[in-house]
Order: C-alpha cells, then structure tokens, then sequence
C-alpha cells in the first residue's frame, strides 16, 4: 500500500512540476503573419520651364505590412529611364508635417545592382531589383521616395516622386 502512495505521490508532484514550468517558461513569441500585398509605383519626372517634360526613373513592385505592425518587406524594380545618376530610393517612417515642415524617421536608402535591361515601356534602359525588410516598434506610416537627376540646360537638378502608405496594424 505504500509502495502505491508513493507512486501516486510522486506522479502528482511530476505533474505539478511541468505545469508549473509551462506557466513559468517563456513561449516563444507567435510569428506575425503578412498582410496584404500592395502596389508600389513611382515615376519620376522632371518638368522644365519649356512646359515640356522627361521620364526620369520608374519604381514598380509591392510592399506588405505584417500584421503586428512592426514589420515592412518590399520587392521592388527600378528603372533607369534618362536619369544621369542611378535611381535610387529612401525609406522613412512617421513621417509628417508640422507648420509647414517635414519631419520624418530615416530607416534605410535602397540601391539596387543595375544588372538588367529592359526595351519596353516604360522601362527602356536598365534596371535593377531589390527585395528586404526592416523592423521599427509601432510606426504609423511609412514613406518611400524615389530620386533620379537629369541636366535643365546646365544645372544638374534632383527630381523626387514619393509615396506614404499608412500602417494598417
């Protein structure tokens, strides 16, 4: 009869022990899950005092939030239509304007290997791809904008086209 008592004994003290040690033992955390693909497009154009215009570069490709709203990943093409420098691209976050003045957080600058070439439109000359993420605690939006530069007679000028998509987590 003893023998049976300790047995029931130390099976309950076994069980209390592991579920004490789950209450007790960090989890690991749950893997945020994407949300929905969205589009990316910028084209950047330079207008002259003419009237008249150029392509200067072109970003194409989607961005995705995750849904605990700390993530970001993109897959993005760039073109080199006639910019004088290579496209590239800043990302910011919480960006905004306060009395006539931007503010805004910078995370990273993209510049992708120009390896390819394209002779459609509107992608007629090279072009490059990159894909990433990046992780920043609780940002409300995030901003991308995309630089290229051409020649208005003999200034070099630095044409921008931007986009914010608001974070929906």
């Amino acid at each position: 009869m003893h023998a049976f008592s300790r047995r029931g004994a130390a099976r309950a003290l076994l069980l209390t022990l592991v579920a004490m040690a789950a209450l007790v033992l960090p989890t690991a955390p749950a893997q945020a899950a994407w949300g929905t693909q969205l589009p990316l497009t910028l084209q950047i154009r330079h207008y002259y005092s003419t009237g008249t215009s150029v392509q200067v570069g072109y970003v194409n490709g989607t961005v995705q939030f995750d849904d605990a709203g700390n993530t970001l990943q993109y897959s993005l093409t760039f073109c080199r239509q006639s910019s004088y420098i290579l496209p590239y691209l800043t990302i910011n976050v919480n960006s905004s304007w306060i009395g006539g003045r931007k503010y805004a957080t910078f995370v990273t600058n993209l510049y992708p290997s120009y390896t390819g070439t394209s002779s459609g439109q509107p992608c007629y000359s090279s072009t490059g791809t990159i894909a990433g993420q990046f992780t920043y605690a609780n940002f409300w939006n995030v901003e991308f904008i995309a630089y290229g530069s051409t020649f208005d007679g003999p200034s070099h000028v630095i044409d921008s086209q931007d986009r914010i998509y608001t974070n929906p987590y």
